[in-house]
């Protein structure tokens, strides 16, 4: 009986570790991590809208509201060396963190 017992246990831990493992390779992919960059000289939210056009699927206006949510900012007025997130996949660069202006 105590054998039984043993078995059963080893065999409800493979079904609990069996379901895990189902459960994290069908979750689906996790959620994307951003793109960073420096806010450079004469730069605009509206400027960065149309930098990085190619690199995401929204106009001007969805992509200023964006970076605004995303950055805690209540106006659309950036800074020199101020950091961003923006809506672009951080696998798009090279380097973390970028100036906006490419320099």
């Amino acid at each position: 009986m105590k054998k039984a017992k043993n078995y059963s246990f080893m065999l409800l831990l493979a079904a609990m570790m069996a379901s895990a493992a189902l459960y994290f390779s069908f979750s689906g992919p996790s959620e994307t991590v951003y793109q960073s960059i420096k806010v450079g000289k004469g730069d605009s939210l509206w400027s960065l809208a149309e930098e990085y056009r190619e690199m995401h699927k929204m106009d001007q206006i969805d992509f200023i509201k964006w970076v605004q949510e995303e950055n805690g900012l209540i106006t659309t007025k950036i800074v020199p060396g101020e950091e961003l997130t923006i809506p672009v996949p951080a696998g798009n660069f090279k380097n973390e963190l970028q100036l906006a202006d490419g320099k």
